[in-house]
Parts: C-alpha cells; structure tokens; sequence
C-alpha cells in the first residue's frame, strides 16, 4: 500500500469516531443545557488547538508580518461570512431552512479540515505519529460532532441537510489529511507558517463570535466557564503526552 494511501487510512479512523457523535445526537434529543456545555467544552478544544499545536510553529519560524497578517486575514474572512449569512438569513429566512447561522457550522467544518491536515502532516512523518494524532484528535471532534448536530435539530435545520452535514465532517477531515500531505509537506517553512497562522486567525474567531455566543444564547450554564477550561486542558494534556 502506498503511503498516501496509508494516510487516508489513518485520517479514516479519525473522521469515522468523529461521525460517531452525529447519529447519537440524532438517536438522543439533548437538552440546551447540554448542548451549551458542549460548545464551551468544543471551543476550548479549538482554542488549545490554536495556543498549543498552530500558533507556536507559526510565531516561532514564520515570517512575522506574514504570520500577523495571516491571522488578520483568517479572522477577518470568518467575519465576512459570518456578516453575510446573517444578512441573507434576515433577507429570507424560509431560504435557510431554519439553519442559524451558517458561520457557526462552516467554522466548525474548516476546524476539522485543519484537524485532517494536521494528521497528514504528522503522517508524512512517521504512521504511528499520525496514528496517534488521529486518535487524540478524535477525542475532542466526535463531540464536536455531537454539538454541531444537536445545535443543527434545534436551530431547525432540516434531516435531510443534518445527514449531509454529517457526512461532511467525514469528507472534510479525509480530504484535510490529503491537502496536508501532498500539499503542505514540501511547500517552504515560511509560506506554511503564514496559512497556519490564517486557519488560527479562522478558529479563533469562530469560537469567540460564534461558538461560545450561541452557547450562551438561552442563558450560560454556572459551570460553563470550567468546561471550557477542561477543553483546553484536555487538549493540552494529550498535547504533552503525544510529544
């Protein structure tokens, strides 16, 4: 089997555990309580991505304007899309098919692209590093997963586009381990530096205008603030174990 091959194999196993958290919130209505608690937690998950495995590499050897204007340009453009679905939303709601906000799932989407890449890379290393990643990671997308679709039933969002909405996240993280193997792995130090820097400036702002909003959107749960610290150092405990 080749290596590329090897790679879609490893990024499979995470982004089958990811779809896991899609059919148990469709099997099981949880409660906005819940659901508020998972989306701090998720963005905690995606905020220690950013702090703990994106914008190191990227500070430390990036060109430093490239790498602040990066991060500029990511937040920004998670902004404008946020800006335009919102209007088009207030223009035609029924066009929607009561989807909320369209920022909110194409943030989380591109998280998991970032995630396939960061798998591909690592397995363009050695397998078992990727392997590893990809097990580590799927610990916090499948219940990322879980919250997408729980918040998707509850926004309205019709079964036949939250079924499609699952399947992306299998095809995003396939196709992010692909992009960053075939295309990351030989491209120079500074121009990769310069994109993880604008896919953190991306995440971060999904979690802060997006994710922990909607998670607050019916009143924050007293405990809110502990689950988000328990993403991050989740994340950042299996960060110390896989180094």
């Amino acid at each position: 089997m080749s290596e590329f091959l090897l790679v879609l194999v490893v990024a499979s196993v995470a982004a089958l555990l990811t779809y896991l958290g899609a059919p148990l919130a469709e099997r099981f209505d949880a409660p906005q309580r819940v659901v508020s608690a998972a989306l701090q937690f998720a963005a905690g998950l995606i905020t220690a991505l950013v702090a703990f495995s994106l914008m190191p590499p990227a500070v430390r050897d990036g060109p430093a304007i490239g790498v602040v204007l990066g991060f500029f340009v990511g937040g920004a453009l998670f902004v404008t899309l946020e800006y335009n679905s919102a209007r088009t939303v207030a223009a035609s709601p029924a066009a929607t098919g009561g989807s909320g906000s369209l920022g909110l799932y194409i943030g989380i989407l591109v998280d998991l692209v970032i995630d396939g890449a960061v798998i591909g890379i690592g397995s363009s290393l050695t397998l078992e590093t990727g392997l590893l990643l990809a097990l580590g990671l799927a610990v916090g997308t499948l219940p990322l997963a879980f919250v997408t679709i729980s918040t998707a039933k509850r926004q309205g969002m019709p079964p036949e586009r939250r079924k499609q909405l699952s399947y992306l996240f299998i095809a995003c993280m396939i196709g992010g381990a692909a992009l960053g193997f075939l295309l990351l792995r030989d491209q120079p130090l500074g121009p990769k530096m310069v994109v993880l820097a604008l896919a953190s400036g991306f995440l971060i702002t999904t979690v802060t205008q997006s994710m922990i909003p909607e998670a607050n959107r019916d009143g924050e749960p007293s405990f809110a603030g502990i689950l988000y610290m328990g993403g991050l150092s989740i994340y950042a405990l299996s960060t110390l174990v896989l180094n």
